[in-house]
């Protein structure tokens, strides 16, 4: 009994000091979350606790070292970039970066550190440092001017770095051949546009409509895709359609009775020989879609020959000239 009165205490004890130990943590964190709150929404800016400085042992030729300066940032507010322009004779070693070095409450100290290396041997000038903020604040610093000492002869780590020339390499000829490329592909893509606009804009004339749609035809009952009483039907309602674009007619809405009659009497301007043909294809074409006769192949080829070649005689004389020059 004793031995089990004992461990219920010590179970009792450690569930208690668990208990303290969560309720704490939770106390802290809610405390923590109120601080964060209060401190993200006060406006408090970032300080600088120290100014970039430089190593306490001076400046060798070629040696390679690192600006330190240390900042001061309320919780809600993180470092954004860090950018720096060293003076003549001397270089950026790597990008500029910030590392975190405490988080104190209220706020956290943030480290940037600027590699440099001096390439030549003298006064070196100040150059300048620039740190921006998630709050949008940007504090702008100098890095100090230093001597870079030379390095002794008999030294038996010689590096001295090689002299990287401070002017810029001009960009100019790149940026101008960017330019003219890009000047290139625009000329390219209006071409094209305009040409695919030019053509898509050309509207047919009614008698490359009529010729094409024979042709097309032709194609289609010479190679079975088409019966031929209905080969003949497409015929006359092609020949029907030219006819009355062409010399604005009503042939289309016309029985061929009617169409034949307007003929006769003078409208269309066809010849004798073109309206002979007319009554009797479009006689024959009736007698194939009405009375059922068959039709015959080689009626239909004589049809559209004839056909075509009734369109093709019937196109205006300027119109005629540009094709043949064309």
């Amino acid at each position: 009994m004793k031995k089990k009165t004992g461990k219920l205490r010590i179970l009792k004890l450690f569930l208690w000091f668990c208990s303290i130990a969560v309720l704490g943590a939770l106390i802290f964190c809610g405390a923590a979350g109120i601080k964060w709150y209060r401190v993200s929404k006060s406006g408090e800016q970032v300080t600088i606790i120290s100014e970039p400085a430089l190593p306490g042992d001076g400046v060798r030729l070629g040696e390679k070292f690192t600006l330190k300066a240390e900042f001061r940032l309320p919780w809600g507010v993180n470092p954004s970039l860090l950018t720096a322009e060293p003076a003549e004779g001397s270089q950026l070693c790597a990008e500029p970066e910030f590392r975190r070095s405490k988080i104190r409450w209220g706020y956290t100290l943030w480290k940037g550190e600027v590699p440099l290396q001096a390439y030549a041997e003298g006064e070196i000038r100040e150059g300048h440092l620039s740190a921006s903020f998630s709050n949008n604040q940007t504090l702008a610093m100098k890095i100090p001017a230093f001597r870079s000492n030379p390095l002794p002869v008999d030294s038996a780590d010689l590096e001295i770095a090689s002299r990287i020339d401070g002017r810029k390499e001009s960009k100019l000829p790149l940026y101008a051949t960017i330019a003219i490329a890009v000047l290139f592909v625009l000329a390219l893509a209006v071409y094209l546009i305009r040409a695919k606009w030019k053509h898509a804009a050309r509207i047919l004339p009614p008698w490359e409509v009529a010729v094409n749609a024979i042709h097309a035809l032709i194609g289609r009952v010479r190679s079975g895709g088409m019966p031929l009483e209905a080969s003949v039907a497409e015929l006359t309602d092609i020949v029907r359609d030219y006819l009355e674009q062409r010399f604005l007619l009503r042939a289309g809405h016309q029985t061929t009775g009617e169409f034949l009659g307007d003929l006769e009497h003078g409208k269309g301007t066809l010849s004798e020989s073109q309206r002979d043909f007319l009554k009797e294809f479009l006689s024959a074409a009736d007698m194939v879609k009405f009375a059922r006769l068959p039709a015959d192949r080689a009626l239909f080829e004589n049809a559209a020959d004839k056909a075509e070649r009734l369109v093709t005689e019937t196109i205006p004389a300027e119109n005629n000239k540009k094709e043949q020059t064309a």
